[in-house]
């Protein structure tokens, strides 16, 4: 049965395998960015206990809502959205999966990214 396949054949299903996964992936990828009312409730509760909107981090300031990348003390590397810095100096911020949590004193560097 393979030997009937040319390798044209072989290249357009390739071709179309790839255009069809990256329009499942930006399907997927709208869908999980909808905010929905459960999703709104739990980012309250994030700025609720992370009240605190501008975090200063040697020297430099960033606002809430900014993409960052914190890299850790035992050199972890967290990017994300930051949602607040809490009065205990723990910073929140939320990652394409979770919302973390991360005392201050364990941060090395903070930079601003682009996530896009």
């Amino acid at each position: 049965m393979l030997s009937l396949l040319t390798t044209n054949d072989i290249l357009i299903a390739l071709a179309l395998a790839a255009v069809l996964t990256w329009i499942v992936n930006r399907i997927a990828a709208t869908i999980i960015v909808q905010k929905t009312p459960e999703f709104e409730r739990v980012l309250k509760k994030c700025y609720d206990m992370f009240p605190g909107e501008i975090l200063r981090f040697h020297g430099e300031v960033y606002r809430r809502g900014t993409n960052i990348r914190l890299t850790t003390t035992q050199n972890k590397v967290l990017e994300g959205e930051f949602l607040g810095l809490g009065e205990d100096n723990m910073i929140c911020i939320m990652t394409k999966k979770f919302i973390i949590a991360q005392d201050l004193v364990n941060i090395e560097r903070v930079e601003k990214v682009d996530l896009s």
